[in-house]
């Protein structure tokens, strides 16, 4: 008869002592910095090789605009392109990120500062080329930082 009581105590026990650590949750609490646009005023590209060592760095000056208007997100490039995605932000493992969505594909952006008038993102992508003169070369990956101020 113990046993019997015994598995039910142990089932409870195990199931309310999981959880999932690295699981994304929701996080509106950037949601009213995030509404309205912002521009571009510095976008910086670190490639890097697989041991860490920094093969490359590179700037573009070029502005892009971008309008949350939640769920949705409008980027204007400065060719005039017009793109329209989803968007949510959530934290993970302590830190905040954006996550956008567009054509079936998912990126995710770690909000490195956010203020009422300024952010910044910052995001790894793998096996990433860069120019050097002619020629592509390959990264192992490339750290892609963009700083945003509010209009």
């Amino acid at each position: 008869m113990k046993k019997l009581f015994l598995l039910p105590v142990l089932l409870f026990l195990l199931l309310t002592s999981c959880k999932e650590e690295d699981a994304p949750t929701p996080y509106d609490a950037n949601q009213v910095q995030l509404e309205g646009s912002w521009n571009t005023v510095n976008q910086e590209f670190k490639f890097y090789s697989a041991s860490g060592q920094l093969m490359h760095a590179e700037t573009d000056e070029k502005e892009t605009s971008f309008h949350f208007d939640a769920p949705e997100v409008t980027t204007t490039y400065n060719t005039g392109t017009r793109t329209t995605c989803t968007y949510t932000s959530f934290q993970k493992n302590g830190k905040d990120y954006l996550q956008f969505y567009h054509n079936g594909r998912l990126q995710d952006f770690e909000i490195t500062s956010l203020t009422g008038s300024a952010m910044s993102w910052q995001v790894r992508l793998e096996k990433a080329q860069y120019g050097a003169g002619l020629t592509l070369k390959e990264s192992d990956h490339v750290i892609v930082t963009i700083g945003l101020s509010k209009r």
